[in-house]
């Protein structure tokens, strides 16, 4: 091993605990099970706010390399669980023989010991006992990662595209070679990457392996999507505490595409590998994530935000969870915030849709 990639490697380990220094303290109230397809325990989080047998959204969130499934408080999902309603899944990577957890995700990262556990077909099988056990929306499954978990949820995505809705990655990307990812059907992609991470750098780099820069991961997606290749750019957000002002550009993939399939890029201006992320992060990508389902037909109203057929208290709840920000499904009326008028169509919506 290089002396450059062993300085990497030490970076991707240490910095999964400096990042988690950011997360808030949060009491939990959701209920926690566990599942075991194999590995041992995995935890999943389930809302004690939606019934049972209702369908929720399934969120899958991957470690970096060095890090473990407690890791999650870096993005922050499990405080949103019952306020959202939606099913969230932690697994643990392999170890590897320094005791380092990691996803044999690409070439680039990060099976440096060449251990070659197959995580895609690991993933998909605990994905799919979840939906075997739990009442999961099948139009909602979605995969998020950090470093090596986010070079993970792209080969998810790329080897699971029947399965998975849509994935959120934050400085990891896709394969090097373009023809390791041929998706059976579109995916939406949100690739989030700091400017300055010089890990596994913005412009594309070498890891353990090569990796394609950031902006060339999303117009992959993009292009296998059919969407027109320029994109969008509706103006800055603000998702990295240590940069000051709003220094994440937002581009947009998602004009002509193929139903079902869209990519986005926020880049983070001056961020790193392991950006201090701000308080809203979670709902900024739960909220994406919400919007980006698989291809299905238009509900029946579009009030019910949660499409179990009926609006009610649990679609003004997500909507109440979602008062006063940008860019969610509880904007109905598609004025840019959720508002008064977004209530207002829920009461005036309220009871069975019609069909």
């Amino acid at each position: 091993m290089s002396p450059d990639l062993i300085s990497r490697t030490r970076t991707l380990a240490l910095t999964v605990g400096v990042a988690c220094l950011g997360a808030r303290s949060t009491l939990h109230a959701e209920t926690e099970a566990t599942i075991d397809v194999g590995r041992g325990d995995v935890a999943l989080f389930i809302p004690e706010t939606v019934p049972a047998d209702q369908p929720k959204p399934l969120v899958v969130w991957l470690h970096g390399f060095g890090g473990s499934s407690a890791d999650e408080g870096y993005f922050d999902f499990r405080s949103r669980v019952d306020e959202l309603g939606f099913l969230l899944c932690t697994p643990d990577g392999t170890a590897d023989a320094a005791l380092n957890r990691f996803w044999n995700a690409t070439d680039a990262c990060c099976d440096l010991g060449n251990f070659q556990p197959d995580d895609s077909g690991y993933l998909r099988t605990l994905i799919e006992t979840i939906i075997s056990e739990q009442a999961v929306d099948l139009n909602r499954i979605h995969v998020t990662g950090y470093s090596n978990g986010g070079f993970m949820s792209h080969r998810m995505a790329c080897d699971h595209a029947d399965l998975i809705a849509s994935i959120a990655s934050l400085a990891g990307v896709t394969h090097l070679d373009p023809a390791l990812c041929m998706p059976s059907e579109p995916v939406h992609v949100l690739q989030m990457h700091g400017t300055l991470d010089p890990t596994i750098e913005y412009g594309g780099g070498c890891f353990d392996g090569c990796h394609p820069s950031a902006p060339e991961t999303v117009r992959r997606w993009a292009s296998e999507a059919g969407c027109s290749l320029f994109p969008e750019i509706p103006g800055n957000i603000d998702i990295d505490a240590g940069v000051v002002g709003a220094e994440t550009i937002v581009e947009r993939y998602d004009e002509n595409c193929v139903e079902g399939g869209s990519s986005e890029l926020w880049t983070i201006v001056d961020g790193g590998h392991e950006p201090l992320l701000t308080d809203d992060f979670g709902d900024r990508v739960l909220a994406w994530l919400y919007d980006h389902p698989k291809a299905s037909e238009a509900p029946a109203c579009p009030a019910d935000l949660i499409e179990d057929g009926v609006v009610d208290g649990f679609d003004l709840s997500l909507l109440l969870a979602y008062w006063g920000k940008p860019g969610t499904i509880a904007d109905l009326d598609e004025d840019g915030v959720v508002g008064g008028p977004d209530l207002a169509i829920i009461l005036g919506s309220w009871g069975l849709c019609e069909r």
